[in-house]
């Protein structure tokens, strides 16, 4: 009966917050700030008693799935020709602010939390590492910010949760080595981490080129119906998360390099690619937030430990701050640009499910996920409430009009 009230709760949701969409989007409640709270509220006053096994195969799917699609629809954005040709704050942000903020997470952990073995203190890093624009769609939707500082972070939130994928799998395995290492040795593991990348990369290249190929080839011949072209693109995401699977690759590489692929061959048609995820795609992401209010933030909160808000506001500030304005030196970035690209590393839905799948297998401890979970929801309370304000400020100071020249 449970079930019943949090499906009729969501579907009051969606129809409520969609009624007044546009004007909640300005201001401080963003939807998955609201989503998320909801959740929360329901949960917390007892009004839906609603629990989920944090390693239920369902959820994990459905959560899966999400991500899955989300990376998809992200890459196919870009060619190689997009990529090579993003801006330098972007570049700079995903090629060495990425790994600079796994490093001073993992430093920060091991000297915060006591217990953690260096795999696990970097695998809590890695996980916490990719950020969600979804967060902060103020930030990136006000107009008045130059377009090159929306840009970079709309790439970076873009392609930083597929970019850590392999950090994940690589500290999940090395942690894996220790909590479960009577199943194998250290060169299982490590072999292990080889598949799952190798093996997702095989799939997401295979699937998203022969994919992309099939449909071009089909308009050209004229098959393809216009009215279910974007189902068929689609499919070729789905395609590269099942191949993957079957191979024993990694679903998450898999359809990031899908994604990749998809759009060397069909260029032209990632467009409706990326509007489907973005209606479809926020249709499943913020069910996520409901949920993760609904069960999974409970889980943080009852295993709440003051050194884990310590980690959880480190991470939100001086881990992203200090890698994002590391990476950025010697691009002439005034400081209010470095705080405001430094600040708005939101999060969200790639942190949910990294935690969902590790755990699932068995290889996150009790405070990691306690940790992961509370920063998501630090981090959904605090972005969501600044990112209007603060885009509103930041759009009308000095250094975004210098810094924001091409």
């Amino acid at each position: 009966m449970e079930m019943e009230h949090a499906i009729a709760a969501l579907a009051l949701l969606f129809v409520g917050y969609g009624i007044f969409s546009k004007p909640l989007a300005a201001t401080i409640a963003p939807a998955p700030l609201v989503f998320a709270l909801a959740g929360l509220a329901l949960s917390a006053t007892g009004f839906i008693l609603f629990t989920v096994d944090p390693r239920s195969e369902v959820l994990l799917l459905f959560a899966e799935g999400t991500l899955a699609l989300v990376l998809f629809g992200d890459a196919s954005r870009l060619s190689l020709r997009k990529v090579v040709g993003m801006n330098a704050i972007a570049q700079r942000m995903l090629l060495i602010g990425l790994p600079l903020a796994i490093l001073f997470g993992t430093l920060a952990a091991l000297g915060l939390i006591s217990g953690l073995y260096w795999m696990e203190a970097a695998l809590l890093a890695a996980i916490l590492a990719p950020t969600d624009a979804a967060l902060g769609a103020a930030v990136v939707e006000n107009e008045n910010v130059p377009l090159r500082i929306r840009r970079a972070i709309i790439t970076e939130s873009g392609l930083n949760d597929g970019l850590a994928v392999p950090p994940v799998l690589l500290f999940a395995a090395l942690a894996g080595y220790v909590e479960l290492g009577a199943q194998g040795d250290l060169a299982f593991w490590v072999r292990f981490a080889a598949q799952q990348i190798g093996f997702g990369l095989l799939a997401g290249i295979a699937v998203g080129t022969a994919g992309g190929f099939a449909i071009v080839q089909a308009a050209r011949a004229r098959w393809l119906d216009p009215r279910f072209e974007t189902l068929a693109c689609v499919g070729v995401a789905a395609g590269s998360f099942l191949a993957a699977e079957a191979i024993g690759g990694n679903a998450f590489v898999s359809a990031f390099v899908a994604g990749l692929s998809f759009a060397a061959i069909c260029e032209e048609r990632t467009g409706m690619v990326a509007e489907f995820v973005e209606e479809e795609g926020k249709f499943f992401s913020l069910t996520l937030f409901f949920i993760f209010g609904l069960a999974l933030a409970p889980v943080a909160l009852a295993e709440f430990e003051w050194v884990y808000l310590l980690y959880a506001v480190l991470s939100l500030t001086v881990v992203r701050m200090g890698a994002v304005a590391v990476s950025l030196i010697g691009t002439g970035v005034k400081l209010p640009t470095l705080l405001y690209l430094g600040w708005f590393g939101p999060r969200g839905l790639a942190t949910i499910v990294f935690v969902l799948l590790v755990f699932g297998e068995g290889i996150v401890s009790e405070p990691i996920r306690a940790i992961a979970y509370l920063t998501v929801l630090l981090s959904t309370l605090l972005h969501g409430i600044t990112s209007a304000p603060f885009a509103a400020i930041y759009a009308h100071s000095r250094a975004a009009k210098a810094d924001g020249k091409e």
